[in-house]
């Protein structure tokens, strides 16, 4: 993989179980794995459709095969939040790259 190929650094975070230091717990995210990606904005059509059937997505996040990215995950993107509305997709079936559909 090229760093043209995924020139951004992102972050998945997952809402864990964190001790609150008296015995008792709370959660909160916590940051899961780092990895290289390339997040860019959904195609104008994708955006109207995705309007017209009330679906928040309006950012593609596509980054190496990784195992245990779970769509109730987030992804950490600059000082961007990025709520995951899908699984991890597959792109062409080869098990190299995967796309996840998210909202700002």
């Amino acid at each position: 993989m090229s760093y043209e190929e995924f020139p951004h650094e992102i972050t998945f975070q997952a809402y864990t179980k964190v001790s609150d230091g008296g015995g008792g717990y709370t959660f909160e995210w916590t940051d899961y794995l780092a990895t290289e990606a390339f997040v860019c904005s959904v195609s104008s059509k994708e955006l109207y459709q995705a309007a017209q059937t009330k679906n928040p997505i309006n950012h593609d996040v596509f980054f190496p095969f990784i195992e245990g990215i779970k769509p109730d995950m987030r992804v950490k993107y600059g000082e961007n939040i990025l709520t995951i509305h899908s699984k991890p997709l597959d792109q062409g079936g080869q098990g190299e790259i995967l796309l996840l559909k998210c909202s700002l």
